[in-house]
């Protein structure tokens, strides 16, 4: 019976969807070849989708026969000739084990590609005349959606520009690294949100990040010389950087270690068979749960025991957001709804 609930949650795919291939319709034309480099440039994605940048590199040089060793399936979603050229797009699905282990090997730990929403509150700031410029004068408001990525796993929400903003943060200019801008953040309701000064002064600029990400609080500061405030390439340049930076900043927090195997035993009323149903269906859903099973069960409990490839802290928060209560009072959780 035991058996019954055990589940391996680490065999779920990592899933790279409409992955663009072209090649030349010609008498060299090759379909494999193409649809190899429609392999390469999904791993790529996903590389740069569950690693931070400092182990980027590591991989980036992996052969073609390495990558499809670590395929579980594709299908081709369409494909067309047009002008003496082959247009396909294909989804790709990494079996989830072998990416962890790839990785592993090569001293390396992916995170969770989850995708999230941020408010950003981005202040550019004239330093030498201590000015405020407009939200429609800020260069990077104006061109901070135009820089994406197919990897980056944020996508980012902006202020609406009204009068009410213009005078809150005038109102904090002069201590801007303290101020919270709780008036205008709670505005957009979502849970992560960044303040981003940018303070211009004589070519150089200062960038002072203050992150709140799943209620981790982060600081970031970073400077950049000979700026050109007016250069949109060189602007879209930064905030690509700015926006690597975020993305590494999301991915520490969604980190799978998989030598990390935290044994965390619950119970639950063992009538109460809906409630277990939606466990079970909630724990092989969970990204951090690589398996679970029924340790013991009677006329009045049952009790699960879940191995948990991060912390304990990071469990209880997952369980609640999935609509659980716990009692975390005693050595042996209950959980209930």
């Amino acid at each position: 019976f035991s058996e019954f609930s055990t589940k391996q949650a680490l065999s779920k795919n990592f899933i790279i969807p409409e992955v663009k291939i072209e090649e030349n319709y010609n008498l060299n034309f090759d379909k494999q070849k193409v649809i190899d480099k429609g392999f390469l440039k999904a791993f790529n994605i996903l590389i740069f989708k569950i690693l931070e940048q400092k182990d980027q590199q590591k991989i980036t040089n992996t052969s073609i026969g390495d990558i499809k060793n670590l395929i579980d399936n594709f299908s081709i979603l369409s494909e067309n000739f047009i002008d003496q050229k082959y247009q396909g797009i294909i989804e790709v699905q990494f079996d989830r084990k072998k990416i962890i282990k790839f990785l592993e090997k090569k001293n390396v730990f992916s995170s969770l590609p989850k995708e999230m929403e941020a408010f950003v509150l981005p202040i550019l700031i004239n330093s030498k005349n201590n000015e405020l410029y407009n939200l429609s004068q800020n260069i990077f408001f104006n061109l901070w959606n135009e820089e994406n990525k197919s990897y980056f796993l944020i996508k980012y929400i902006l202020p609406n520009e009204d009068i009410e903003y213009q005078s809150i943060i005038k109102k904090n200019l002069n201590n801007l690294e303290n101020s919270n801008f709780n008036e205008i953040i709670e505005k957009y309701n979502l849970e992560n949100n960044i303040i981003l000064i940018l303070m211009e002064k004589n070519n150089n600029l200062k960038i002072y990040s203050r992150i709140s990400f799943e209620n981790k609080k982060m600081l970031i500061s970073k400077n950049f010389y000979n700026i050109d405030i007016n250069d949109h390439k060189l602007i879209k340049n930064i905030i690509l950087e700015i926006k690597n930076i975020y993305e590494d900043k999301w991915k520490s927090l969604n980190k799978l270690n998989t030598t990390i195997e935290l044994p965390i035993r619950v119970l639950i009323d063992s009538k109460n068979v809906e409630l277990s149903k939606k466990l079970e269906k909630t724990l092989l859903n969970l990204e951090f749960v690589s398996n679970f099973q029924i340790d013991k069960f009677n006329n009045n409990e049952i009790i699960y025991k879940i191995i948990f490839n991060s912390t304990p802290q990071k469990f209880l928060d997952n369980i609640l957001m999935s609509g659980f209560k716990i009692d975390t009072s005693k050595s042996l959780w209950k959980v209930y709804e």
